[in-house]
């Protein structure tokens, strides 16, 4: 296990979480900029439940983990889902199924004025949201469909990001200190100029999702 790619990304998860509910519950943000607040918070949820599947093994030394994982589990894979089909990439189909539930997406097509684009975003989003279901059981997190724009389930699905924002910042605030307990963290005192010569030996290339 790779504890200090862990506690490393939990830290940089944790801080986005904090600043960007924090921007959120502010209310001085315009829809615009409350929408790409949101589109990041998905995406930090997403590598949160990224994080908490090669964590797992942690859970048996550490069961305080599991119990903060455990209430907000399908919530991190419902994120996780938004991030793949509508934040971290925007796919084909999310596209297709947004002009198939949203007729009304076609009046703003091609529009290079930014509240329009704000619009099918906030459209894409409800599409995104409502396709986590399937044909048996209905949506996998709600009881019925979402419409943005109806002011109670807005509030439900803002009530849900939030709750799991709390949650998932609980979460990775236990896991820094627990991975960085296994981390052997060098003396700067007494490795520095070895530790300099490494770093001005430092080869870059891009980086390969999921290459050692």
């Amino acid at each position: 296990m790779d504890y200090r790619h862990i506690c490393t990304a939990s830290m940089v998860a944790h801080h986005d979480l904090l600043a960007v509910h924090e921007a959120l519950e502010a209310e001085s943000s315009s829809m615009s900029t409350s929408l790409i607040l949101i589109r990041h918070l998905i995406l930090e949820l997403a590598n949160i439940a990224d994080l908490a599947t090669i964590s797992s093994a942690l859970y048996k030394n550490h069961p305080d983990l599991s119990e903060l994982h455990k209430p907000i589990r399908k919530a991190l894979e419902f994120f996780k889902y938004l991030r793949n089909v509508y934040v971290g990439h925007f796919v084909p189909d999310l596209t297709d199924k947004t002009f198939e539930w949203i007729p009304h997406a076609n009046l703003v097509l091609g529009s290079t004025e930014p509240d329009k684009q704000l619009v099918v975003s906030w459209f894409a989003l409800e599409t995104a949201i409502n396709t986590y279901s399937d044909t048996e059981s209905g949506h996998k997190i709600f009881d019925s469909e979402t419409d943005l724009n109806y002011p109670p389930d807005r509030i439900r699905f803002l009530d849900f990001l939030g709750n799991t924002v709390l949650g998932a910042s609980s979460y990775v605030a236990r896991l820094i200190p627990v991975t960085r307990s296994y981390v052997v963290v060098p003396d700067l005192a007494e490795d520095l100029i070895q530790l300099s010569v490494t770093a001005g030996r430092t080869d870059f290339s891009v980086l390969r999702k999921g290459k050692r």
